[in-house]
C-alpha cells in the first residue's frame, strides 16, 4: 500500500489528513515537527510527503532538504496564503509543489495522486534508449541524469521537465505545454515552472561552473540549446 508521510505541528489538521489519506486509500505515518517526521521517514519509508514549512525543532525547510539528501520521494508542502518567499524556498529545498493553506481535501489527494503518477510514467518504445548529446545523458530505464560523465541528482518534477526538453531539442516550449506535461492539469500556476527551472539550471552545471544552455523564450517559455555557445 502507497504511503504519505503527514508533517504538521496542528494536531487537528494531522488527523484530517489521516482520515482524508486513510479513505482515499492510503497508509499514513504522521509527525507533529521536523525531527520527529525524519524519524517516521527513516523507518517507514513512505512513497511521499505534505509537509508543513513552520514548525517547532526542525522547519520543513530543513525537513525537505534532508530528506532530498537520500531520496527523490514526491514532496509537498503546505504554505501560507501569498507568501511567495516562502514557495521560492520551498521549492530550493527540493519541495516538487506546493498547497496553499486552507486546502481542500479533493485537492491535496489530487496532487498527490499527480505526483505519484509522475515517477510511474510507462516509457514509450522510443524513449527506452538513452539520450545523448554533447555533454547531456539521460538514461530514461534507470532514471539517472548526467552532465560531462558526473551524475546529477534530480527530483521529480526537474526530471520531468529535462524529459520534455531533451525530446524536442532547440524546439520553443510554452509555460502552458510545460506546466500541463510536467504537473499535469488543475495547475494554473506559471510560477511554479518558473522556479523549478531555476533549480533545474543549477543543478546541470557541470565542474566548470557551466551547462547545458535552457533558454528563456521571452513571453512564451523556454527551448534547450544542446549545442549552445554556452560550453
Amino acid at each position: 500500500m502507497t504511503k504519505i508521510l503527514l508533517v504538521d505541528d496542528e494536531p487537528p489538521i494531522v488527523s484530517f489528513l489521516e482520515h482524508l489519506f486513510a479513505d482515499s486509500g492510503y497508509q499514513t505515518l504522521s509527525a507533529f515537527d521536523g525531527i520527529t517526521a525524519l524519524r517516521e521517514f527513516f523507518a517507514g519509508r513512505p512513497d511521499a510527503a505534505i509537509i508543513d514549512l513552520k514548525m517547532p525543532h526542525m522547519d520543513g525547510l530543513e525537513l525537505c532538504r534532508r530528506i532530498r539528501e537520500i531520496s527523490n520521494i514526491p514532496i509537498i508542502v503546505l504554505t501560507g496564503l501569498g507568501q511567495v518567499g516562502e514557495k521560492v524556498n520551498a521549492f530550493n529545498a527540493g519541495a516538487d509543489d506546493h498547497v496553499v493553506k486552507p486546502a481542500s481535501g479533493r485537492e491535496l489527494v489530487a496532487r498527490v495522486e499527480a505526483c505519484l503518477r509522475r515517477g510511474q510514467w510507462p516509457l514509450t518504445v522510443e524513449s527506452r534508449s538513452p539520450y545523448t548529446d554533447p555533454h547531456l545523458t539521460l538514461d530514461f530505464i534507470r532514471r539517472e541524469v548526467f552532465v560531462d560523465g558526473e551524475s546529477k541528482d534530480l527530483t521529480p518534477i526537474e526530471y520531468s521537465l529535462l524529459v520534455l526538453f531533451v525530446r524536442r531539442p532547440g524546439e520553443a516550449l510554452s509555460l502552458e505545454f510545460l506546466l500541463s506535461n510536467a504537473w499535469g492539469p488543475g495547475y494554473d500556476t506559471f510560477d511554479l515552472v518558473k522556479w523549478h527551472i531555476s533549480n533545474l539550471r543549477k543543478k546541470l552545471e557541470n565542474k566548470a561552473g557551466k551547462m547545458p544552455a535552457i533558454v528563456t523564450v521571452r513571453g512564451f517559455g523556454y527551448r534547450y540549446e544542446p549545442f549552445s555557445s554556452n560550453w
